[in-house]
C-alpha cells in the first residue's frame, strides 16, 4: 500500500512538473527564437505581448502575418509557433495577465 501511495505522488509531481514546463515554454520560445530578431540591435522591431490585444494577435497568427516580410516556417515547428501565440494571447494588452517586460 505505501508504494502505491508513493509512485502516485511522484506521478502527481511529475504531472505538475511537466505542466510547468509546458505553460512556460511559450515565453523561452518567444524570448529565444523571436528574440534572434527582435531585439534592440536585431533585424525587427522590439515589442512586448502587450503591443496587442489578444484579438490581435490571433487574427496575426491566424492570416500568418508574419510572412509578409519574413518567412519564419524553419524557424519554429507548429508546437513552437502554437506555444509562442498562447503565450503572447494569454499575455496581451487586453488579458488578465499582462505582460509589458518583451525584447529589448
Amino acid at each position: 500500500m505505501r508504494n502505491h501511495i508513493i509512485i502516485l505522488l511522484i506521478c502527481i509531481f511529475m504531472l505538475f512538473f511537466l505542466s510547468q514546463v509546458k505553460a512556460s515554454g511559450g515565453r523561452e520560445i518567444f524570448l529565444s527564437k523571436c528574440g534572434a530578431c527582435h531585439q534592440k540591435d536585431g533585424d525587427a522591431q522590439a515589442f512586448a505581448p502587450t503591443k496587442y490585444a489578444s484579438t490581435q494577435w490571433k487574427r496575426f497568427f491566424d492570416r500568418n502575418k508574419h510572412s509578409r516580410r519574413k518567412d519564419i516556417s524553419s524557424f519554429f515547428n507548429d508546437e513552437e509557433l502554437d506555444a509562442v501565440e498562447k503565450y503572447l494571447i494569454k499575455h496581451a494588452a487586453d488579458s488578465e495577465q499582462p505582460e509589458a517586460v518583451g525584447l529589448k
